[in-house]
Protein backbone atom coordinates (compact mmCIF):
# COMPACT_ATOMS: atom_id res chain seq x y z
CA UNK A 1 0.00 0.00 0.00
CA UNK A 2 2.59 2.35 0.32
CA UNK A 3 4.38 1.81 -2.65
CA UNK A 4 1.34 2.90 -4.52
CA UNK A 5 0.56 6.06 -2.37
CA UNK A 6 4.54 6.77 -3.30
CA UNK A 7 3.50 6.32 -6.95
CA UNK A 8 0.60 8.46 -6.63
CA UNK A 9 2.92 11.16 -4.64
CA UNK A 10 5.72 11.00 -7.53
CA UNK A 11 2.52 11.25 -9.91
CA UNK A 12 1.22 14.68 -8.82
CA UNK A 13 4.31 16.25 -8.05
CA UNK A 14 5.14 14.75 -11.99
CA UNK A 15 2.21 16.64 -13.49
CA UNK A 16 2.12 19.88 -10.79
CA UNK A 17 6.07 20.20 -12.04
CA UNK A 18 4.73 19.63 -15.80
CA UNK A 19 2.02 22.21 -15.58
CA UNK A 20 4.32 24.78 -13.73
CA UNK A 21 6.67 24.16 -16.97
CA UNK A 22 4.59 24.75 -19.43
CA UNK A 23 2.72 28.07 -17.95
CA UNK A 24 5.96 29.10 -18.06
CA UNK A 25 6.97 28.39 -21.28
CA UNK A 26 3.48 30.05 -22.14
CA UNK A 27 4.09 33.32 -20.75
CA UNK A 28 7.72 33.41 -22.12
CA UNK A 29 5.78 32.60 -25.76
CA UNK A 30 3.34 35.45 -25.26
CA UNK A 31 6.06 38.30 -24.83
CA UNK A 32 8.28 36.68 -27.45
CA UNK A 33 5.01 37.18 -29.73
CA UNK A 34 4.59 40.52 -28.37
CA UNK A 35 7.86 41.66 -28.84
CA UNK A 36 7.80 40.83 -32.69
CA UNK A 37 4.50 42.43 -32.79
CA UNK A 38 6.03 45.35 -31.22
CA UNK A 39 9.34 45.32 -33.56
CA UNK A 40 7.23 44.71 -36.58
CA UNK A 41 5.95 47.86 -35.96
CA UNK A 42 8.64 49.92 -34.73
CA UNK A 43 11.07 48.48 -38.01
CA UNK A 44 8.02 49.84 -40.57
CA UNK A 45 9.44 53.38 -40.62
CA UNK A 46 7.55 54.14 -43.62
CA UNK A 47 4.08 53.45 -42.28
CA UNK A 48 2.83 50.92 -45.19
CA UNK A 49 1.71 48.06 -43.03
CA UNK A 50 5.14 46.44 -44.64
CA UNK A 51 8.80 45.44 -43.42
CA UNK A 52 11.27 45.56 -46.16
CA UNK A 53 14.87 44.64 -46.26
CA UNK A 54 16.11 48.03 -46.29
CA UNK A 55 14.02 48.63 -42.97
CA UNK A 56 15.82 45.94 -40.82
CA UNK A 57 19.62 46.85 -41.83
CA UNK A 58 21.10 46.68 -38.31
CA UNK A 59 18.46 44.70 -36.82
CA UNK A 60 19.64 41.96 -34.98
CA UNK A 61 16.75 40.46 -33.86
CA UNK A 62 14.09 40.50 -36.41
CA UNK A 63 16.73 40.46 -39.38
CA UNK A 64 17.73 37.12 -39.18
CA UNK A 65 14.24 35.70 -38.84
CA UNK A 66 13.24 37.79 -42.28
CA UNK A 67 13.65 34.69 -44.11
CA UNK A 68 11.38 32.73 -41.79
CA UNK A 69 8.85 35.24 -41.32
CA UNK A 70 8.86 36.24 -45.52
CA UNK A 71 6.07 33.28 -46.29
CA UNK A 72 5.99 33.91 -49.75
CA UNK A 73 9.38 34.85 -50.49
CA UNK A 74 8.76 38.51 -52.08
CA UNK A 75 11.44 40.33 -49.83
CA UNK A 76 8.54 41.60 -47.89
CA UNK A 77 6.80 40.66 -44.44
CA UNK A 78 3.51 42.08 -43.94
CA UNK A 79 1.42 41.28 -40.73
CA UNK A 80 -0.26 38.00 -41.86
CA UNK A 81 2.59 36.83 -42.72
CA UNK A 82 3.83 37.74 -39.31
CA UNK A 83 1.09 37.20 -37.53
CA UNK A 84 1.06 33.11 -39.19
CA UNK A 85 5.01 32.84 -38.45
CA UNK A 86 3.56 34.09 -34.61
CA UNK A 87 1.01 31.12 -34.67
CA UNK A 88 4.06 28.82 -35.84
CA UNK A 89 6.50 29.31 -34.18
CA UNK A 90 5.22 30.44 -30.21
CA UNK A 91 1.82 28.41 -31.03
CA UNK A 92 -0.33 31.61 -30.52
CA UNK A 93 -3.24 33.14 -32.26
CA UNK A 94 -2.85 36.61 -33.46
CA UNK A 95 -6.38 38.88 -33.26
CA UNK A 96 -8.59 38.36 -36.34
CA UNK A 97 -7.80 42.32 -37.21
CA UNK A 98 -4.27 40.90 -37.99
CA UNK A 99 -5.17 38.04 -40.06
CA UNK A 100 -6.17 39.34 -43.36
CA UNK A 101 -4.95 36.76 -45.79
CA UNK A 102 -1.47 37.66 -47.45
CA UNK A 103 -3.24 38.08 -50.90
CA UNK A 104 -5.49 40.18 -50.18
CA UNK A 105 -2.98 42.49 -48.02
CA UNK A 106 -0.70 42.23 -51.61
CA UNK A 107 -3.58 43.40 -54.07
CA UNK A 108 -4.97 45.72 -51.76
CA UNK A 109 -0.94 47.40 -51.99
CA UNK A 110 -0.62 46.81 -55.77
CA UNK A 111 -4.12 48.44 -56.45
CA UNK A 112 -3.52 51.68 -57.76
CA UNK A 113 -5.93 54.18 -56.37
CA UNK A 114 -8.65 55.88 -58.05
CA UNK A 115 -8.74 59.53 -59.02
CA UNK A 116 -11.08 61.92 -57.23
Amino acid sequence: MKASASYAMALVLLAITGYAYADGRSAYYQRAAADDDAAFHALDTNRDGMIERDEIVGDNNFGPRFVDMDRNRDNVVTQPELALYIENTYGIDQPSAAKASMATQHVAAATPAKPD
